[in-house]
C-alpha cells in the first residue's frame, strides 16, 4: 500500500467524527459534525475505496440541504493534534439517504461500526421510515491527504 493510502485509512479508522459541508438550494453554506462508519474500506495497494455512512433526522438542516443538493464536502481532522501537526483528510462526495436496495449492508456497517466504538446495536427498524433518525450515505469523488504543509490528492478506487 502506497504511504498517502496507508495513512488515508489510518486517519478514517483512527477517528469517529467528520464535518459536513451542504448548501442549501439557493447557495447558503452549512456545517455539520456527525459520528460516522467507514464502510467498504479499501483493500487496493494503491486507492481509497470509502463511502461514509451517519445518522442524521430528515428535518435537519444538512438532510434538507442535502436533498436539495448532493454536493458535499467532508473534513476528518483529529484536532487533538498539536498546532500545525498531524494528518487531514478532505473529500468531495454526493449524498443521499441510503437507497433501500443498500440499507440492510449499511445498517450491518454501521451497527459493527457503532459496537466497537462503545456505542449500541442498530437494526433496519431503527433507521426506516417512519422511524427516526435515518441513515445517510456520501460517495467520494475525489480524496486529499493533508500533513505537512502540504495536500495531496489520494486516488480513489
Amino acid at each position: 500500500m502506497t504511504d498517502n493510502a496507508a495513512r488515508a485509512l489510518r486517519l478514517l479508522h483512527e477517528n469517529q467524527y467528520l464535518t459536513l459541508a451542504t448548501a442549501d438550494q439557493s447557495g447558503r453554506p452549512w456545517s455539520s459534525t456527525v459520528w460516522y462508519a467507514a464502510w467498504r474500506p479499501s483493500r487496493s495497494d494503491e486507492r481509497l475505496s470509502v463511502d461514509f455512512i451517519w445518522l442524521s433526522r430528515p428535518e435537519a438542516q444538512h438532510s434538507r440541504n442535502l436533498l436539495q443538493r448532493p454536493e458535499v464536502g467532508i473534513s476528518i481532522f483529529d484536532s487533538a493534534q498539536p498546532a500545525g501537526t498531524g494528518d487531514g483528510l478532505q473529500f468531495a462526495a454526493r449524498a443521499e439517504p441510503v437507497p433501500p436496495a443498500l440499507l440492510d449492508d449499511a445498517v450491518e456497517a454501521f451497527s459493527e461500526a457503532s459496537l466497537a466504538a462503545g456505542g449500541g446495536a442498530w437494526t433496519r427498524a431503527q433507521v426506516e421510515a417512519p422511524a427516526l433518525p435515518r441513515l445517510y450515505i456520501a460517495r467520494p469523488e475525489s480524496a486529499y491527504l493533508l500533513g505537512g504543509g502540504t495536500r495531496v490528492e489520494v486516488p480513489l478506487a
